[in-house]
C-alpha cells in the first residue's frame, strides 16, 4: 500500500498555476490530519493508539518481529547488509533475540556517506527515492534515501499518537503558531491555513512585540517551536512585565533541541501552559516523547528498537547513567538503520510512569556528541549551555547567547543583548568562566545579531573542531 492524500496534494499543488496555488495551500493546511494523510496514516494512528497500552511483553514480541522482517529484507536485498552477513558467517534466522542482535556491528554515519549505493535496498528504484541530508552539527552533512509516498504518512502518525496525549485531536483542525525553521514568504510571518508561521531567523528585539501580537490575534490552540525559539521570546515576555493573552492555548510543544532545565520554567511562566518535550532525528530510527503525567520521554517502541550503549559498548543499566542512543528503525526498508549511532547521548532510568505505559523510559536527552569543549590538553568539558555560571550577572541583560570553538582551549563567546554589556560585566564573565574552567581562555564579544542555522535553530554551541580526535 502506498502513501496517503498528503502525497498526491502535495504533487497537485507543486504542479498547479500560480494563482490557484496560495488558495489551494490554504486550503490544504485547513485539512484535518486524519483526513490529509490518507489510510496509511489512520491505519497506523488507529494502531498505535492501542499498542501504547500492550503490557511490556507483547511489545518485545512486537519488536522481535520487526526486528526480525526488517534484517530479512537487509540480508536478501540490501548489498551492504548481505555483505555483513555473510563476511560473519550469520542468516537473519540467527537473531532470535535482543542480545543476538549485538552480533551485527554498528552502522555510523561515516560508513553510511562510504557505502551509501549499497546501502539502497534493490527493492525499490532510486529514480522514485527521496533524498533527505541531514543538518550536520559538526559541519559534516550525510545523506540517505526514503519512500516519500509513505514516509510522511506514518512518521506523522507517530508524532500525532505522542501529541495525542497531551490534547492534540488529529480529527480536527488545530490552530497553531509555529516557531521553527519555517520561511514565510513576506520574510516575517505567514498564515497558512490554521497555522500562524513565524520566522525563528527574525526573532530580533525589533520584531518581538508584532510577533506577540499576532500570536495574541490568532490565538492558537498550540505552539510548535525550537526550545530556543519560545525561550527567547519568553524571556522577552517576562523582562518587559506582558500578560500573554491567549484564550485557548493547550501547551507547547518542543522538538529539534534539547530543552535546558533552566528553559522549561521560563516558557511555562511567560505562557501560562505546560511544555512538552520531543525527541526524533532526520534518520526516523528512535523517536521518544513525554506524556500527560511526567517529563520522562517514553521511547516508542513500535518506531524502532533502541539501545543505550557506554563508551565501551556495553549497555547502560543503572539509574541515571548516561549513553549513546544506538537505533534500530522499523519504517525505513528503502536504507535500514540497524543499530545505528546517533552521537545523541540520554540518561537512563528504570523507573516505571505513571501513565500506566509499558515503553523503555529515558529521564533526559543529555546532548549530541559534539556538544563539548575541548580544553588545552585535550581533555573534553561537558557543556551545558542553561547553566553556564559565567553568565550569572548579565542573564537578565542578553537575548541570547553562543559559544564557539575553533581551535583547543579556546573559547569565543558571542552576547546578542537588549542592555549594554560593560567593560565590568565582561571582566566579571572571564574570571567566572576561567576559575570554573581553568584549562580554557575565554573571549567575549557582543554582537548585533547572533545567526541562526540554515534551518532556523539556534545553536548554543558551534563546535568546530573534529571531535573524532578527542
Amino acid at each position: 500500500m502506498w502513501g496517503g492524500s498528503d502525497f498526491m496534494l502535495k504533487e497537485i499543488i507543486k504542479s498547479s498555476p500560480n494563482f490557484i496555488k496560495k488558495p489551494a495551500i490554504y486550503m490544504y493546511t485547513s485539512i484535518p490530519d486524519y483526513i490529509k494523510y490518507g489510510v496509511v496514516f489512520r491505519n497506523k494512528y488507529k494502531f498505535l493508539q492501542q499498542s501504547q497500552w500492550w503490557t511490556k511483553e507483547k511489545l518485545e514480541e512486537y519488536q522481535m518481529g520487526q526486528i526480525g522482517k526488517l534484517l530479512n529484507h537487509a540480508y536478501e536485498t540490501v548489498p551492504y547488509y548481505t555483505r555483513v552477513f555473510n563476511e560473519r558467517g550469520l542468516k537473519p534466522k540467527d537473531i532470535e533475540s535482543f542480545e543476538d542482535l549485538k552480533k551485527l556491528p554498528y552502522l555510523t554515519k561515516d560508513i553510511i556517506r562510504e557505502n551509501l549505493e549499497d546501502l539502497i535496498s534493490t527493492n525499490y528504484k532510486k529514480s522514485k527515492l527521496k533524498m533527505i541530508t541531514t543538518g550536520g552539527t559538526t559541519g559534516r552533512h550525510m545523506n540517505f534515501y526514503i519512500e516519500p509516498r509513505t514516509d510522511k504518512a506514518v512518521e506523522w502518525a507517530y508524532i500525532s499518537n505522542l501529541w495525542n496525549r497531551v490534547g492534540y485531536n488529529m480529527k480536527k483542525s488545530n490552530r497553531s503558531v509555529v516557531i521553527r525553521g519555517n520561511e514565510p514568504q513576506n520574510g516575517l510571518y505567514e498564515h497558512r491555513g490554521k497555522e500562524l508561521i513565524l520566522s525563528s531567523f527574525k526573532l530580533t528585539q525589533e520584531n518581538m512585540k508584532l510577533y506577540l501580537e499576532l500570536v495574541e490575534d490568532f490565538d492558537p490552540d498550540f505552539i510548535q517551536a525550537y526550545p530556543s525559539s519560545i525561550y527567547i521570546l519568553s524571556k522577552y515576555i517576562l523582562r518587559n512585565n506582558i500578560k500573554v493573552k491567549l484564550n485557548k492555548l493547550k501547551c507547547i510543544l518542543c522538538s529539534s533541541e534539547n530543552l535546558y532545565d533552566d528553559q522549561r520554567p521560563v516558557v511555562q511562566q511567560a505562557f501560562g501552559v505546560r511544555v512538552y518535550s520531543f525527541y526524533g532525528h532526520t534518520e526516523h530510527a528512535c523517536l521518544a516523547g513525554e506524556c500527560e503525567e511526567s517529563s520522562y520521554f517514553h521511547l516508542q517502541g513500535e518506531y524502532g528498537y533502541t539501545e543505550l550503549i557506554n563508551e565501551f559498548g556495553e549497555a547502560v543499566t543503572k539509574e541515571d547513567e548516561i549513553g549513546e542512543i544506538v537505533a534500530t528503525g522499523f519504517n525505513n526498508y528503502v536504507i535500514p538503520f540497524i543499530r545505528y549511532k546517533t552521537g545523541d547521548l540520554a540518561v537512563n532510568t528504570n523507573e516505571q510512569c505513571s501513565c500506566k505505559r509499558q515503553c523503555k523510559l529515558i529521564k533526559r536527552i543529555e546532548g549530541r556528541r559534539q556538544e563539548y569543549f575541548v580544553d588545552r590538553n585535550g581533555s573534553l568539558i561537558p557543556f551545558t549551555a542553561s547553566s553556564d555560571d559565567a553568565l550569572w550577572q548579565v542573564k537578565d541583560k542578553i537575548t541570547c547567547h553562543q559559544f564557539i570553538q575553533n581551535e583547543p582551549g579556546k573559547i569565543i563567546l558571542n552576547l546578542q543583548s537588549h542592555e549594554q554589556i560593560t567593560v565590568d560585566d565582561i571582566k566579571f564573565m572571564i574570571e567566572n568562566f576561567t576559575h570554573q574552567f581553568p584549562d580554557l581562555e575565554l573571549e567575549v564579544n557582543t554582537v548585533d545579531f547572533i545567526e541562526r542555522t540554515k534551518i532556523g535553530k539556534f545553536k548554543y554551541m558551534v563546535q568546530n573542531l573534529d571531535m573524532i580526535k578527542y
